[in-house]
């Protein structure tokens, strides 16, 4: 299906829509937002999960991996006027070669969604809202090239392998009795947050330069690749779970500035291999030099 194609159904389904019609601010983004689903067991809930992206107006690619018989006529009884989207779905053999071909330069995000919690094996998942705002600032500030969203199948979620493969795990917060989602449900909860954040002003995004808590988490991230905690690649995610660790620091840090020297002299030191007092500590520090003794 081209990209006119699907512009032209989309025209022809809002004139037959009574409903208002909400536009975001920059409808490029939508094209810029992937749709993963990793091997589907009901061909009802791809239909409902064609039906949610239409519903949120997401743009980007939709792809199923594994299940290449799961387009079933009862998938596209579900979609309704999604129908031309359900039947473009790009299919792929395994999760890795299907973010390969999203993401050629390793320039985009790739969120896994699960219900369970973080193990050993499994780092802590973030909440939707929290995640969506994020990848969504990501993508306006131009962070990010595209913002891929990864649904396992309904019966047991993403396994560790999979979540490995994604940049971000995020959760949606429901009743702790009953944690089991729909996957179209799902779907359009992730899509519902993403259309809400694309709703918003362009205004508060257009600033090109830093907020103090960016460029304090950006030189905790240097910090951690200097001393060996973030491996070169990232292979074990750890970027990730910084992130969201340091996400909870509050925008206004009193006098970041000590924090930012603390950080470059931890740099220096490794890199030098022994300690450098600078300033005021130099003298107090290194011994005073003894005069030459008279004969």
């Amino acid at each position: 299906m081209t990209k006119e194609n699907f512009n032209s159904g989309c025209r022809q389904d809002s004139k037959r829509n009574p409903y208002k019609v909400f536009h975001s601010v920059d409808e490029s983004i939508r094209e810029k937002i992937h749709v993963v689903l990793v091997r589907p067991e009901n061909p009802l809930n791809v239909g409902a999960a064609a039906r949610a992206l239409g519903n949120m107006g997401l743009r980007g690619k939709f792809c199923i991996v594994g299940a290449k018989d799961i387009i079933t006529a009862d998938a596209e009884r579900m979609s309704k006027h999604a129908k031309p989207r359900l039947l473009g779905a790009l299919h792929f053999e395994d999760l890795p070669s299907c973010l390969k071909d999203l993401e050629p330069e390793k320039t985009g995000l790739a969120v896994g969604a699960t219900a369970r919690v973080g193990s050993a094996q499994r780092p802590h998942p973030v909440q939707v809202r929290e995640a969506m705002t994020d990848g969504v600032n990501k993508l306006r500030s131009e962070t990010i090239t595209s913002l891929t969203l990864v649904f396992g199948p309904e019966s047991s979620g993403l396994n560790n392998e999979e979540i490995a493969s994604c940049d971000w795990v995020v959760t949606i917060p429901s009743s702790p009795d009953y944690r089991s989602l729909n996957l179209a449900q799902s779907i359009l909860i992730f899509g519902y947050e993403v259309h809400l954040n694309l709703l918003q002003k362009w205004e508060p995004f257009k600033a090109p330069v830093r907020s103090q808590k960016e460029r304090l988490i950006l030189h905790l991230h240097q910090l951690a690749e200097k001393v060996g905690f973030v491996l070169p690649g990232d292979p074990y995610k750890m970027k990730p779970r910084l992130e969201n660790i340091f996400s909870h620091l509050p925008n206004h840090v009193n006098d970041v500035k000590t924090l930012h020297g603390f950080i470059e002299q931890i740099v220096r030191t490794v890199e030098t291999g022994k300690v450098e007092y600078k300033g005021r500590y130099r003298h107090k520090a290194e011994p005073p030099a003894h005069p030459p003794l008279e004969c």
